[in-house]
């Protein structure tokens, strides 16, 4: 969430003051386990081979990764059949990928089909009739890479609009615990869990609670620093990562986490040319007065998000949501004013500085089985937008789009060493 800059200071300023008193009780002192959470924390260790160093969405630059100190790598599984019901192509070439890596010493987290792919295939988790057929699928998934992958998540970061729509939280709960029951039974070695992201973090762990007996582990994605201009302090990880734990009594993989390094503010004369050429406005207010008009003007992705999911928001509604949150920074491509932790610049250097510091702090929680940096390599586009040089999604690589090693590739191999 994007504040104005006058009111983020002014609350960055506020939790600076109370951060000891949250970290102390979210956080950054130990938690307190009883013997069988500890037991449980033993046992996910054990089946991994110790703390899960991992990577989301690498290429096959096996011997860079493993001098990296990764052995774990986090990818999405394609939904497995096509429109026949036979296993699809694009599920045996990513299988094919992902027994490259598995053949290396790579272990892989594989992540289970959003939602809307089961949709799009004519299965649907609300109608009773189709939560066998889900599960089948699940079981398939878990028989079919038992040799490949040693954890599985089961799906992504319900409670994030984009990857939820069109469930409401109960059935993503659902969703996530249907698919649960059925692969733990058959599982043997290899983990099942889910993670939380967005408003899920607070919405999630309860509406889960009936199927915990079937989850080996509960991630938590965070990108502090990165999508809002609040929170300053490097230490709010680890007390998220502590209040997740409370929540779930569950071991945690930090699923996803990384620091954008690059980015910077465009100033209010560059802003305006953006919006006179790009979106035929003056100004923020003019674009209010026909918001819908201003839509148009959209890049095609986010143009096609925006309209899929708030299509039945009012017109300040959706201007609030264009111009105060997340989507200004792909309007302007940048990252506003007051975006970023304390002492790490969106740069190469404070990107590395992230890492050095962060890991070791998450390795020595107790509870934390693992943590999966996000991501590879830069991109060329921004997912969200597709635009080039939107930084929001392009600048997350420790390797950059030609393949060259950058300074967070060599703290990332410091801190996960031994």
């Amino acid at each position: 969430m994007q504040v104005p800059s006058a009111a983020a200071k002014a609350i960055s300023i506020l939790l600076a003051v109370l951060t000891p008193v949250l970290s102390l009780f979210f956080g950054v002192s130990q938690v307190t386990m009883n013997a069988q959470e500890k037991a449980a924390v033993v046992e996910a260790l054990d089946k991994t081979d110790g703390f899960m160093a991992g990577i989301c969405h690498p290429e096959p630059e096996y011997k860079q990764i493993k001098k990296a100190n990764i052995g774990w790598i986090r990818e999405d599984i394609p939904y497995p059949l096509d429109d026949n019901g036979k296993i699809s192509q694009s599920y045996k070439d990513w299988k094919k990928e992902m027994k490259a890596y598995a053949k290396r010493g790579i272990k892989v987290m594989a992540i289970t089909p959003y939602p809307y792919k089961f949709l799009d295939h004519g299965l649907d988790i609300r109608k009773d009739e189709d939560v066998p057929k889900i599960q089948k699928i699940a079981r398939f998934l878990l028989k079919d890479l038992k040799n490949i992958a040693g954890a599985f998540q089961i799906t992504n970061e319900m409670g994030v609009d984009r990857f939820t729509d069109p469930l409401t939280m109960e059935e993503a709960a659902k969703f996530i615990g249907e698919q649960a029951k059925a692969m733990y039974p058959i599982r043997g070695d290899i983990l099942i869990g889910y993670n939380l992201g967005g408003l899920g973090l607070l919405q999630l762990p309860p509406l889960m609670a009936k199927y915990n007996q079937y989850i080996d582990y509960v991630g938590i994605d965070l990108y502090f620093g990165c999508f809002e201009n609040i929170v300053k302090s490097i230490e709010t990880f680890p007390a998220l990562m502590k209040y997740a734990y409370t929540l779930t009594r569950k071991p945690i993989i930090l699923a996803e986490f990384g620091y954008i390094g690059l980015g910077e503010p465009k100033t209010p004369a560059q802003k305006q040319a953006i919006l006179e050429k790009r979106y035929k406005v003056s100004s923020e207010e003019e674009a209010r007065k026909n918001i819908n008009a201003f839509i148009k003007h959209l890049p095609k992705d986010l143009r096609d998000e925006f309209r899929q999911l708030y299509k039945n928001k009012s017109d300040s509604e959706k201007a609030d949501l264009l111009f105060k949150g997340e989507y200004a920074n792909h309007i302007y491509r940048e990252l506003s004013e007051g975006t970023g932790l304390a002492g790490y610049p969106h740069t190469p250097e404070g990107q590395a500085k992230f890492f050095a510091d962060l890991i070791p702090m998450v390795k020595n929680l107790d509870f934390c089985i693992g943590a999966f940096i996000y991501m590879w390599n830069d991109s060329e586009r921004c997912y969200v937008c597709g635009q080039k040089g939107c930084p929001v999604e392009t600048g997350w690589g420790i390797v950059d789009g030609e393949g060259k090693l950058k300074p967070a590739y060599y703290a990332v191999q410091k801190a996960f060493a031994n």
